[in-house]
């Protein structure tokens, strides 16, 4: 069985792992599908992987020795708590590095711009209540309808990519059928 000294350092990446756990990670990437990120969203990422990585890991770290100082530590709340801290870490810049590893940077389309396309701002009106909102249209990761950031996988985002302004779209959803009509297009700088 592992010391515990290895299991939560070298599991951390912050000790050499031995030869046989390299392996694992070495060939976990090919035939994986591209990740549409825009610059902001793929640049956003980089920031988040960056203070994890230079900020917050030696945090728990340190936490982690702190409370491995006090004594067993099968028993030890403090140290248990900082594993679970650290777990969630690694898991989270795994997350990202591998976003990061599989992600496709558009900023261009062969779509004229007067069409609806990844990166563009839209303005539909709801053709039942006549509300008006805009979206910019993004890949599932960025995507937050509430903020205006539309993904284009969505059920909406699907019926308006390629559509140009005047026309009209039906979505089916979980309320029924509504219609929209494209009031604006407007492209997003690279």
């Amino acid at each position: 069985m592992a010391h515990w000294f290895d299991k939560v350092f070298c599991g951390a990446g912050i000790l050499p792992m031995r030869a046989h756990r390299l392996k694992t990670c070495a060939t976990k990437n090919s035939g994986m599908e591209k990740i549409l990120l825009t610059r902001p969203g793929y640049e956003k990422l980089l920031r988040e992987l960056e203070f994890l990585s230079r900020v917050e890991r030696p945090q728990v770290v340190q936490e982690i020795l702190e409370a491995a100082q006090e004594g067993r530590v099968e028993k030890n709340p403090d140290f248990q708590s900082a594993l679970a801290q650290r777990r969630r870490l690694e898991r989270r810049i795994k997350q990202i590095r591998h976003t990061l590893a599989n992600a496709e940077v558009l900023v261009g389309s062969n779509l004229s711009p007067d069409k609806v396309r990844f990166n563009a701002r839209v303005t539909v009106i709801n053709l039942t209540s006549g509300k008006e909102r805009e979206f910019k249209m993004v890949g599932p990761l960025e995507a937050d309808a509430a903020a205006g950031s539309l993904s284009l996988t969505s059920p909406l985002g699907k019926a308006l990519l390629g559509r140009a302004v005047r026309d009209r779209i039906q979505v089916q959803t979980p309320r029924g059928v509504r219609s929209y009509q494209v009031v604006a297009i407007h492209m997003e700088q690279a």
